[in-house]
């Protein structure tokens, strides 16, 4: 019954077939299809004939049908399979807690940024590139600070008493190193056996002065020094007593390796040399003495004359006779 309305010449077809069927086989036709076709009286080579006719009729009617049904089925095909196609090629999106909201994005200032609201979940996202990680606020506190460099570091090095120790005490040699805490003293006094180590001293810094301070045995020794010019350095000793009113004063001059040689040469000539003398010096390194002279003021008046001639300014004496000035 599905098939009475979609195939009309295949129906045709099939209904003649029944008609020239029956023929085929009662001989006559009447009642209602004799009312419409007239009455039908076959003799018996035409019942034959009829009874063939009306099977050929039907099978192709029915062979249309067939050929109709194929032709619908492979027209849906398509659909169908296009259909699967796609369902097999389009993965389903990964199950997430809110399908349609991306989750906030915090930004470098520690706020929240707004939550991106997309049309469809299933919508590939747009690939973030890498972003190296960025170090917030709360976290800077977090980091190690790096130790800041404190106190001259034209200090550091090996420095020698430029006049060879002759009194118990008298410092004979300082090496200057950086710790972890800052600078720090290893230093060697004169005594009976030679040098004595002492033991390294931390540095307290204060501009260019470096100061150490310390005991040792029954005397407290303080210390401050400061690069006075290229690899000379002045420094200035107290000892005292402690219990006691006891103390003595002691300005020094030491000197590094990598001392200029003319420089080495005038220290040695000037300690060599009897009499009042004096040394002076330029914060350049330029430098003057004077030798046997009448006085130690005259000797100093004239080792500074000399530079002002020369015209190195801020001379100063370093050395007076075999002493740092008091």
């Amino acid at each position: 019954m599905d098939h009475l309305a979609d195939a009309p010449i295949a129906n045709i077809l099939i209904l003649a077939g029944v008609i020239f069927l029956a023929v085929g086989i009662f001989g006559r036709i009447g009642g209602f299809i004799g009312s419409i076709f007239g009455n039908i009286e076959a003799g018996k080579n035409s019942r034959v004939l009829a009874g063939v006719l009306g099977s050929v009729l039907i099978l192709g009617g029915a062979w249309m049908h067939q050929q109709s049904d194929k032709s619908a089925s492979h027209a849906a095909t398509p659909t169908e399979s296009a259909t699967n196609a796609t369902s097999k090629t389009i993965p389903a999106p990964a199950a997430t807690t809110d399908s349609k909201t991306t989750p906030p994005v915090t930004v470098n200032d520690g706020a929240p940024a707004k939550a991106k609201v997309t049309a469809d979940a299933s919508v590939p996202k747009k690939t973030q590139p890498d972003v190296a990680p960025t170090v917030l606020s709360a976290d800077r506190e977090k980091v190690p600070a790096k130790p800041a460099a404190v106190g001259d570091e034209r200090l550091i090095g090996t420095w020698t008493n430029v006049i060879p120790p002759h009194q118990v005490t008298t410092v004979a040699r300082i090496q200057i190193t950086r710790g972890a805490s800052g600078l720090e003293a290893h230093i060697w006094v004169k005594c009976s056996s030679g040098e004595c180590d002492v033991g390294i001293h931390h540095l307290q810094v204060s501009g260019n002065t470096s100061t150490y301070d310390f005991v040792n045995g029954d005397r407290r020794l303080v210390g401050s020094m400061n690069v006075y010019a290229p690899n000379v350095l002045l420094l200035s000793v107290d000892s005292y007593e402690p219990g006691t009113s006891n103390h003595w004063h002691h300005n020094r001059v030491l000197a590094n390796s990598n001392l200029a040689g003319k420089i080495q040469v005038a220290f040695s000539q000037y300690l060599d040399s009897p009499g009042q003398k004096a040394f002076a010096m330029s914060p350049s390194g330029r430098c003057s003495w004077h030798l046997k002279s009448n006085t130690a003021e005259e000797a100093s008046q004239k080792a500074l004359q000399n530079c002002q001639n020369h015209g190195w300014p801020d001379c100063r004496i370093i050395l007076l006779n075999d002493e740092g000035p008091q």
